[in-house]
């Protein structure tokens, strides 16, 4: 499976597209992923400072006319730069690259095949999945990064809402930026049915909203969490 994946993404340029919230609140998480994607043999480019935001927060908030202009200046981009493919860790990028742009385009998770000997010899310590919007009931994405997480090391435990029924983290759409206070609220409820104390998420904007409300709860980035269990090999 993953060497048909590889297959599929050679012959021209493959772009690692982090997105705005990584590429610029978290650069950390976008130097993970590189580093991630070049151990399992991924071969790829990075343009940051040539592409823009992909659009999604200004499609969602009905800027048609606006998505529209950032859509094309990337495409102007992306082939100025014979990019074909593109990788991204951002489940709303991921989704208007994707649907929106009709580009050939994966979500990390996609890519980063779990390998069949990398589960550690230390007892496996327990983590909490939270499904993004974007990544789950938009994309479909669920299995991938679970399997990851379990074959990093992890226990997956599950949240009593979950896959399509997940709960939004109150950052999305607009809300945090709109309403805060509500949106703060939404991310303490979500964090509180948490019960093994490690919550772990594979949306970067899920991550940074539910890190800022934490209190009691290790919240742990998808490619943070793959870290921090191959150190314990």
């Amino acid at each position: 499976m993953f060497k048909r994946l590889l297959e599929k993404l050679s012959g021209s340029n493959t772009l690692y597209y982090p997105g705005c919230v990584t590429q610029y609140a978290l650069p950390e998480v976008a130097e993970r992923y590189e580093t991630l994607l070049r151990g399992a043999g991924v071969d790829f480019i990075v343009l940051n400072g040539e592409t823009l935001c992909c659009g999604s927060p200004v499609k969602r908030a009905g800027y048609m006319a606006d998505f529209e202009d950032l859509k094309q200046k990337n495409l102007a981009v992306f082939n100025r730069f014979s990019v074909r493919k593109i990788i991204t860790n951002c489940p709303g990028c991921y989704h208007t690259l994707k649907y929106d742009y009709g580009f050939d385009a994966y979500h990390v998770t996609q890519i980063l095949s779990p390998r069949p000997d990398a589960k550690a010899d230390a007892p496996a310590r327990a983590i909490t999945y939270h499904d993004s919007c974007h990544l789950g009931r938009w994309s479909g994405i669920y299995d991938q990064p679970r399997q990851l997480l379990e074959n990093a090391g992890w226990e997956v435990t599950e949240l009593s809402d979950n896959r399509e029924h997940s709960l939004c983290c109150g950052a999305g759409g607009g809300v945090k930026s709109n309403f805060p206070d509500l949106a703060n609220t939404i991310a303490r409820q979500r964090l509180e049915q948490v019960r093994n104390g490690v919550l772990c998420t594979a949306c970067p904007l899920c991550y940074a909203h539910f890190k800022e409300n934490a209190a009691g709860v290790e919240v742990l980035e998808l490619s943070e969490a793959l870290e921090m269990e191959e150190a314990r090999k």
